[in-house]
């Protein structure tokens, strides 16, 4: 059995289901020359990517997003973009169908798991940021640090940074802070019902 969608609106994408595996690539990169024809043969594209049933690990489709996440592998995500509404919930409840050792469930994501990497990300600038302002404070006061071995890494990242005085560091750091908070605050704002098949 062969399932596919050809989509012309934004993406311009090829999405074909076939011997239980999901075949996805872009339709300006594949000869189009009969190219309807030669998939309803069962021809797939060679430019195509393909994920396998058994590699997937999950499935996601939220609501207000063009988009259909598929995390497969260890530790591997693929978006499969869809302006169209319709077809995204039919290329879902297909897989739904397809993917008999899945769980389903839906619900609206805690803010947490919704916001973890902008979390992690204001977690990572604010210690990078008290680390700097640390050597800065310390090197206004006249004292003076070097790097000892080889490479010089992360310590010569934040040492460069404390060499432009505490009042930079701390300008820097509110910029940034403030950006991040931004995409956090936008990132709950967006929060919205989402479907998940995942696997038993």
């Amino acid at each position: 059995m062969i399932k596919y969608w050809l989509l012309r609106e934004k993406h311009d994408r090829l999405i074909v289901i076939k011997e239980k595996s999901i075949y996805i690539g872009n339709i300006k990169s594949i000869n189009q020359i009969n190219l309807i024809s030669e998939i309803e043969k069962g021809i797939i594209p060679k430019d195509m990517f393909s994920i396998p049933y058994s590699y997937i690990r999950s499935i996601e489709s939220q609501e207000n997003k063009e988009l259909i996440k598929v995390y497969y592998g260890v530790d591997y995500e693929e978006g499969i973009k869809i302006s169209n509404k319709n077809i995204k919930k039919e290329i879902f409840e297909f897989l739904r169908s397809e993917l008999t050792k899945f769980e389903y469930n839906q619900n609206i994501p805690s803010v947490f798991k919704h916001t973890r990497p902008q979390i992690f990300a204001i977690l990572i600038a604010t210690g990078f940021f008290l680390w700097t302002l640390y050597l800065a404070i310390e090197i206004g006061k006249g004292y003076e640090y070097e790097i000892v071995g080889g490479r010089a890494g992360i310590t010569g990242v934040v040492l460069g940074l404390a060499q432009f005085g505490a009042l930079k560091v701390i300008l820097a750091y509110t910029l940034i802070i403030f950006i991040a908070i931004y995409s956090l605050m936008k990132k709950i704002k967006n929060r919205s019902l989402t479907e998940y098949l995942t696997r038993i």
